[in-house]
């Protein structure tokens, strides 16, 4: 779940994200994974240090349309449905993509057109039955 991204969390917020050996400051830090650390907040002192510990990655959102037989087929298509996925700019090579904002239901196999905002596509992104994105095509 993470450390909230606030300012108003408490040690016991930490003691539960970290679970050190004893319930205090110092054994949260001795006990921390430093790649847990939010990067963002490397500057902050004591307990605000750990803020947004351990939240994990950012769900993204992108624009996908209708599927189509082949990728290349997909650069000339519109794209107007939501979807959301872990990562950054476009989805990549073991994406995984969801068909909803709490990310437990994943789109279908088939190859989307995708853009980052509704209309032209970006991309052609193919899915596995799973919705994990096994190929990518650039459209130029």
């Amino acid at each position: 779940m993470g450390v909230p991204n606030t300012t108003t969390f408490t040690l016991q917020n930490v003691v539960d994200e970290v679970n050190p050996t004893t319930d205090d400051l110092v054994d949260c830090f001795a006990d921390a994974i430093s790649s847990k650390f939010d990067s963002a907040y490397s500057s902050s002192v004591g307990l605000l240090k750990f803020r947004n510990y351990g939240a994990g990655p950012t769900l993204i959102t992108a624009y996908m349309g209708t599927a189509v037989s082949k990728p290349a087929s997909a650069c000339s298509e519109f794209v107007n449905v939501q979807v959301w996925y872990y990562g950054s700019g476009y989805p990549a090579i073991g994406d995984t993509i969801y068909t909803n904002s709490g990310a437990s239901s994943t789109k279908g196999a088939g190859n989307w057109p995708t853009g980052s905002v509704s209309g032209g596509a970006g991309q052609s992104t193919t899915t596995n039955s799973s919705g994990v994105v096994t190929y990518i095509y650039g459209c130029l």
